[in-house]
């Protein structure tokens, strides 16, 4: 409390006279509080909310007229079990911080009125000037609470906030598991808990860290889901580094990220449980070929693009057996092998037409006509001869690098 308010004595004990006078009052004071906050911040009529306020008031006014009956300092005070608890609830109520901490300025503007009112009524009558200091006193005590209390209660609301969060994103990805798992699903029930309907459409995005420690996951992954589609996502953190979301669209827009240090995949769009399921496995599993990508140029990968050298990578050794005994000499990790792997992958993109090719990769068609001779040198073979399997070697080779040797 400020000094000036301690060393004025006579003040001190005429309020609190005032106060004394006032705690016939004290339950219609609480109820007042609470009525009259719910006056100026529709918010909070809410039944529930209503409820909570309401005990918040009532906690808080006995709080007060027993500091002011007993002159004890705003320094010395702590908010009660009653109001810590209220605080609680407004956090399981969904009110938010700024709507708490209004509610505190409004109440504690309902109580200057009271004290206001009490000290003409209660208040010394043979001097004017003690009047307006008991008057000061009062209203000074009240708004030096007002600042300790806002204060302390910002810090219960963000702690339960940051406790209540981590608890319902517990909750969404155990719901999340089970939907993606489960063979005998309430798929109704399972919806509701998830506040997220099943049976509609979905894309999928699974995000993991790829170096970046500090960035929040669930900032981002809404981030990436509002450039997909402006439909409310379903967002579970299923660890520290990975987060999973579904966006209920059919779109197939794709998701963009600009910022490093993320791994983003996008699954295609699906419909119903199955494709809710299936999204799911897709942006799973292009985050896991993504990470097989020596040099990445994109954040986000799309499941569509990578759905060959998915089918290809999922046992590494046989892929590297493949790509090695198909490409033979091609294979070499030297940039006359990379050459010629480039020209002869264009050639097969370009319908084997020297020309197109030469157009596709700013070259002279004869020298096309050259590098494809020396990449069939290479293979031991002509460029038709096997011509599936070499396509689907370049491509894989393209993609993730080729075998260590």
């Amino acid at each position: 409390m400020p000094v000036f308010e301690r060393l004025d004595p006579e003040a001190q004990a005429a309020a609190q006279k005032v106060a004394i006078a006032l705690l016939p009052d004290l339950p219609s004071i609480g109820l007042g509080a609470a009525v009259y906050t719910r006056e100026h911040i529709p918010e909070f009529n809410h039944p529930d909310v209503a409820e909570i306020s309401l005990a918040a008031c009532q906690a808080n006014s006995n709080v007060l007229l027993d500091a002011l009956i007993r002159g004890v300092s705003v320094e010395a005070m702590t908010p009660s079990p009653e109001v810590l608890q209220s605080t609680r609830d407004m956090v399981r109520a969904q009110v938010s911080n700024e709507l708490l901490m209004r509610g505190y300025q409004i109440g504690i503007m309902y109580w200057c009125h009271r004290w206001s009112q009490a000290v003409r009524t209660y208040g010394p009558d043979v001097d004017g000037d003690l009047r307006l200091r008991v008057l000061d006193y009062g209203t000074t005590f009240l708004l030096s609470w007002l600042r300790m209390i806002t204060d302390r209660m910002s810090v219960e609301y963000r702690d339960e906030f940051e406790r209540m969060s981590l608890e319902w994103s517990m909750a969404r990805v155990d719901e999340a598991r089970t939907a993606l798992e489960s063979n005998d699903l309430d798929l109704a029930a399972t919806s509701r808990r998830l506040a997220y309907e099943l049976s509609g459409h979905h894309v999928a995005l699974v995000l993991a860290r790829d170096g970046d420690r500090e960035v929040s996951l669930e900032t981002c992954i809404r981030e990436l889901a509002a450039s997909v589609s402006s439909a409310r996502p379903l967002v579970a953190i299923s660890d520290s580094n990975t987060a999973w979301c579904w966006i209920p669209t059919a779109s197939a827009n794709r998701a963009t990220l600009k910022r490093r240090g993320l791994i983003c995949g996008q699954g295609r769009p699906g419909h119903g449980i199955e494709g809710f399921r299936m999204s799911h496995r897709e942006a799973l599993e292009a985050v896991r070929v993504a990470r097989l990508i020596p040099s990445r140029n994109r954040d986000v990968h799309h499941f569509e693009d990578l759905q060959l050298i998915s089918l290809c990578t999922q046992d590494e050794q046989t892929t590297q057996e493949f790509v090695t005994s198909v490409l033979g000499e091609l294979a070499a990790p030297t940039t006359l092998a990379q050459r010629l792997r480039e020209t002869l992958g264009g050639f097969y993109a370009s319908t084997c037409n020297f020309r197109t090719t030469a157009a596709r990769l700013d070259l002279h068609h004869n020298t096309v006509r050259y590098r494809v001779t020396q990449a069939e040198a290479m293979l031991g073979r002509t460029y038709n001869d096997r011509r599936l399997e070499t396509e689907l070697a370049l491509h894989v080779a393209a993609c993730i690098g080729l075998p260590q040797r």
